[in-house]
This record gives C-alpha cells, structure tokens and sequence, in this order.
C-alpha cells in the first residue's frame, strides 16, 4: 500500500486547531481535581507531591485514595476545600456508584469500554503522508480535563499485571472494545472514515499471546460482527505494538495470530542506539531496530520514536519549546561543529558528542533496510518542510540516499502534524473532510 493520494482525507486544519479539548470540572459529583483529573496544573502537581508521585501534571495519577493525612497536607488547597459539587447534574444513578478514587476510576473505565459517555474517551490522531493529507489515524486515550495529552498514569494502573483478576478482566474488556467496538462503530457512523488507509490501536506485547484475556475478547467481539463489518474493521484496524515491554517467547507465533484474524501489525516508537547514548533513556523502550530486525517480515508499518526523530535528526524536538533562538542556537550548533545538542531544563542545551551527521547515517541506513523490506515508516513527530531546522535535516539524509519528500515519499508518513498532540472526535474530523 502506498501512502499516497488515492485514499486519503484533506482535513481543514484551520478549524480543526480552533476545536478545545473537552472540560467536566467533576465527576458524579466529586470535583475532577480530587482524583487527580482536574483542569489546574498547579493542583495536580500540588496532589502529586502530596502523593509521592512525580509525573506530567495532566497524567491522571493513577489509583490512589483520599486520607486524613492527605487532606491535612492540601488543607489551603483548593482540592480539599471544594470536596463536592451539586448532584443534579450528575449520570443518573450517581448515588449508587462507588465513592472511592479508585472505584471512580474503573467505573469510568467501564463506561468507556460499555460506549457510555465517560470521563475518559478515544479520540483519533491525524497521520499524514508527504502532501499533508490524512492517510490514517491512531486511537489514542484522552480525559475531559481541558488538556491534549493522555491520563497515562490512570493507563498504567489499570493494566498493571499485578492487578486483581476483576481488575484484569476489565482492562482486557477495554481493549477489546478499543480494538473492535470503537473503530466499527467510527466506521459505521462517519463513512466518511473509511477514506483512510488504517486506524492503529495500541496493544502491549504481554496481551498479543493467544492464551492472553485480550486475544480472547477480541475474537469473541468478531465473532458476534456480520461478515461484512469483521472484513470491513479488520480491513482498517492496525495493531500496534507497545514499546515498553520484552517481547515474549511466543511473540512469532502471537503476531502471526494476529495476522491469521485479518489485523495489520506496526512497530511503535522504534528507537536507535545513538538516540539513547545522545539522551541517556533509561532502557524502558524495548523496541530498537536490533530487536526489530527478527520480526520485521510481521509488521507492515514501523513508527520512528519522537525522541529519534525530534532530538537527533531533525533537530525540532518538541521539548526545545515554541522560542526560536534554542532552536536557531540547536541548528547553529550543528552547522558550526556537526554536533547534535539537546534542550537541557527550560532554556538550556546540551552537547551530546553524538555527531549529527552519524546520526543521519545511522537512520538513513536503517530506512533503506526498511523500505526494501516493503515497510511502511511513520515519524512520531511533525516534520514541517518550512522549518529551518528540518530543512538542514533533509538535505543531509539526501546525501545519504533517502529523500523523504522526493523519491521516497509513498514510504513515509508523519503523526500530528500542524496539530501536534491534538487528537479530535471522530464527528469532528468527519465535519472537518474538505
């Protein structure tokens, strides 16, 4: 499949960036805040120090529960001086619920894997080919707390392999529900959709077994689907691989059964061994192209880590901020001395010794292997030609024979894009299809 134009979408971005992410300031009718889900930056973080738990002030926090202590320790905060709002405009039946942080947050979780209206919800994050249409989508987790970025603490919680069989029963039931019921019913509601060439849903390593509650929930969802819908959902649902495990012993064997129920499989956030000596990333990431290389006849699609892209090729990390002269300084750097730097605190930047020519090398030849396999490669990260820093970037990889935007275009494709981390609402992108 080539990521070009015959199936694509031209999304009016410019409406797009007006749409807010979605505000409830609580929750059955305890404030948002109080379960570390509120709009305030400053409360959360406020609640995670209470906690011990440092972490993205819009991570969610994860299961915890309200104490005496607790509440002494935020006494001047607004957290514990507003506890409660008025019922009357909670779900029906609020006064039944369980009235734990905990019990609050599965309850949500539940809902959203039900497709009731929940605190938590899917939303579709634009992936776009060289020419700037929409050729797929990645499902990701969103909170209605104001703020574009996902509750990953709530995530890691709910899937934590620890967790008591009820709880695991339940993460199992969302995922599944992520996988089957979200996309057929985005499918079926917005036609529109289809245009696109995939929707990817993440599914971690440990869940891919044929043994695993995963695997068994999403074959019993297909099997209650008509034929027609089951060709139609496995036609555009790619599975894809979470970063932050070890592969299984039987990871062959997993994905080929993946593949035998009709699913595409892709490669998240692949990561390169310059980019972990350039960064010092702790070994959380388990997907670099060594462990790649073994399976790579398995995935379709292989995404390039944000880290890989933004910090050592093209030298836009989000993390240098929207100010230019860390970037103009980062560009500087690497014309003057061919050195990679990588922004250090909130104005600074380091030199990583790693040379940014090295680094060019070492991606280039690693997409060369990957397009002569027939995969497809996706940047985490939007890489925008009008950039000057982008531009340095390409103009190198040319030198080294890949030319992203020219001869190789159909082999690449690019998340975000103007949007950023800004995922939408199916309608909302089905509105917004020029």
């Amino acid at each position: 499949m080539e990521l070009g134009q015959q199936s694509c979408l031209v999304l009016d971005a410019s409406s797009l960036l007006q749409i807010r992410a979605p505000l409830q300031e609580s929750l059955d009718g305890f404030l948002a805040a109080r379960l570390g889900l509120g709009h305030c930056e400053s409360q959360n973080l406020a609640l995670r120090r209470a906690l011990g738990k440092p972490g993205h002030p819009f991570g969610g926090i994860g299961f915890f529960e309200w104490t005496e202590d607790l509440e002494q320790e935020l006494l001047e905060s607004a957290i514990t001086t507003v506890r409660h709002v008025q019922k009357n405009n909670c779900h029906p039946g609020a006064h039944d619920l369980p009235q734990t942080v905990i019990g609050l947050k599965l309850q949500e979780f539940a809902r959203c894997a039900d497709g009731d209206p929940s605190f938590y919800f899917w939303a579709l994050h634009p992936i776009f080919n060289s020419d700037g249409c929409a050729v797929g989508a990645e499902v990701l987790l969103r909170a209605k707390n104001g703020v574009d970025t996902a509750p990953f603490d709530d995530v890691h919680a709910l899937m934590d392999p620890a967790a008591p069989a009820k709880i695991k029963g339940l993460y199992a039931k969302w995922v599944g529900a992520q996988i089957v019921n979200f996309p057929m019913q985005v499918l079926k509601d917005f036609p529109a959709l289809r245009r696109l060439q995939f929707i990817s849903v993440n599914v971690r390593p440990s869940d891919l077994s044929t043994n695993s509650l995963t695997f068994h929930d999403v074959t019993e969802r297909l099997r209650g689907l008509p034929d027609e819908d089951r060709r139609l959902l496995v036609s555009m649902v790619c599975i894809e691989i979470c970063e932050d495990q070890e592969d299984p012993p039987d990871i062959e064997t997993s994905l080929a059964a993946w593949q035998q129920l009709g699913f595409r499989c892709a490669y998240d956030d692949t990561i390169s061994k310059l980019t972990c000596q350039a960064i010092g990333k702790p070994s959380e990431n388990f997907h670099t192209p060594e462990n790649l290389e073994p399976l790579l006849k398995y995935f379709w699609l292989v995404k390039i880590d944000i880290d890989w892209a933004g910090h050592i090729i093209f030298l836009c990390h989000p993390r240098l901020g929207e100010a230019r002269v860390r970037k103009a300084h980062v560009l500087w750097r690497a014309r003057s001395e061919g050195l990679v730097y990588v922004a250090e605190g909130r104005s600074l930047i380091r030199n990583t010794g790693v040379k940014h020519a090295d680094a060019l090398a070492e991606f280039a030849a690693f997409a060369q292997h990957v397009i002569r396999s027939g995969t497809k490669i996706c940047f985490e990260l939007s890489v925008n030609r009008d950039d000057c820093n982008v531009d340095f970037a390409l103009a190198g990889l040319r030198e080294f024979g890949i030319d992203i935007f020219g001869k190789h275009s159909a082999h690449f494709c690019f998340q975000g894009g103007v949007f950023g981390p800004k995922a939408f609402l199916p309608s909302q992108l089905a509105e917004h299809c020029m």
